[in-house]
Order: C-alpha cells, then sequence, then structure tokens
C-alpha cells in the first residue's frame, strides 16, 4: 500500500488543504487581528489558520460580535 494512496489519500487531501488554507486564512486572521487591536494576533493567526475555512468563520463570528 502506497502512502499516497492510503486511506483513499486522505493524507493527501489533508496535505494539500493545510498547505493551502493554512497560509491563507493564518494571515488573514494575522493582519485583521493586529489591525483590530486583538491580544496576540499571532497565536490566533496560527491556530485559526489550522482550522482553515473553520477558522476564518470563527475570526469573523468574534469581528462582528465585537461590532
Amino acid at each position: 500500500m502506497s502512502l499516497l494512496t492510503a486511506y483513499n489519500g486522505l493524507l493527501v487531501r489533508m496535505g494539500l488543504y493545510l498547505l493551502v488554507f493554512w497560509p491563507t486564512v493564518g494571515y488573514y486572521v494575522y493582519s485583521d487581528s493586529e489591525k483590530r487591536g486583538f491580544s496576540s494576533p499571532r497565536l490566533r493567526g496560527v491556530i485559526l489558520g489550522f482550522l482553515g475555512i473553520l477558522g476564518l468563520l470563527v475570526h469573523l463570528y468574534i469581528v462582528q460580535r465585537q461590532d
């Protein structure tokens, strides 16, 4: 069994997901948090970036609730 086809390619899909969405969402959350003056924007960017689209939705909910 090859690593690329293990679990119907789940490892490859998760890797690509993290490769694409983690930096994109993480950078957006970091820059927006820094602009809005939230505490520890770098940590927010890393954690919410890891969650990907769910992290983006969490961040947008927090921002909307604050305003």
